[in-house]
């Protein structure tokens, strides 16, 4: 990269049938010839609950090849913190471009959830995602790619628009996380890019500017705490001894139906 650049991003849809809405930006700026550092922020709401967070950047790249890079990052939502540490990188194949993150990711749930005393399950583990993108055009981009992250699988594909008409470049773009009901995510938007020369295509935005802009997935990482132990939905002796749980797996935390704790 060789001057600074800022680009933000507005997008909404739904998170596993709920409601967001997330705002992301970046400032990114040239630390002598060969280095490049990005600030990264975002903000927004899923489920009616606020989501907070950012993450830096060290990078070098060539754009007729490749970055390479190193990346930290925070992000908290509904009292649930995720920490990450990853290597990032990317590769250029004429129209094609493979890129991804790799790293470690520390989860940290609350101890107490609406209210009800709750049993942490903190976890450390290996989070990844790669993306494949192909430029139809020097300013349409498609990507198909693959997540690995709170150890669930998730494909994943999206696409961009870049209109340059006018002083300020402004693209359009859809996004799609799928794979399992209940960590689905849909969204679309339009992202604002500022601080190089307007007639730069998408492509070359990409391969000359700033890295991508990463956010976690928020699991459910909570059991109810009871006096007998957490409240696991296949145990049958909370059946038994009339003791309710919750459905870790469910995104609203709701309750376990008799039939779900012993289908």
């Amino acid at each position: 990269m060789v001057a600074p650049n800022v680009k933000f991003s507005v997008e909404a849809g739904a998170y596993d049938d709920e409601g967001a809405v997330l705002a992301l930006g970046s400032y990114a700026l040239p630390i002598g010839h060969m280095l490049g550092l990005q600030f990264d922020t975002a903000v927004g709401s899923i489920d009616g609950e606020v989501l907070g967070g950012g993450g830096v950047h060290l990078f070098t790249r060539d754009p007729s090849s490749h970055l390479l890079g190193i990346y930290g990052s925070y992000h908290t939502w509904n009292d649930i913190d995720i920490w990450r540490a990853a290597a990032e990188g990317e590769l250029y194949l004429g129209r094609f471009t493979l890129g991804g993150i790799a790293g470690y990711e520390s989860v940290e749930t609350p101890s107490t959830l609406n209210g009800t005393p709750m049993i942490a399950l903190d976890d450390g583990h290996f989070f990844a995602q790669t993306d494949l993108a192909y430029y139809v055009t020097d300013d349409f981009k498609l990507y198909g790619g693959y997540r690995y992250i709170n150890e669930v699988s998730l494909g994943a594909a999206g696409a961009e628009f870049l209109f340059r008409a006018g002083d300020v470049p402004i693209s359009v773009f859809a996004n799609a996380n799928f794979g399992q009901e209940e960590h689905t995510r849909i969204t679309s938007g339009f992202k604002v890019y500022l601080g190089e020369a307007p007639s730069k295509s998408l492509i070359a935005r990409n391969r000359t500017s700033d890295p991508d802009i990463y956010t976690p997935v928020f699991p459910v990482l909570s059991k109810l705490a009871s006096p007998n132990g957490p409240a696991d939905c296949s145990n049958p002796q909370y059946a038994l001894n009339n003791i309710t749980c919750i459905c870790i797996n469910d995104p609203k935390n709701r309750m376990c139906t008799q039939a779900e704790q012993f289908p």
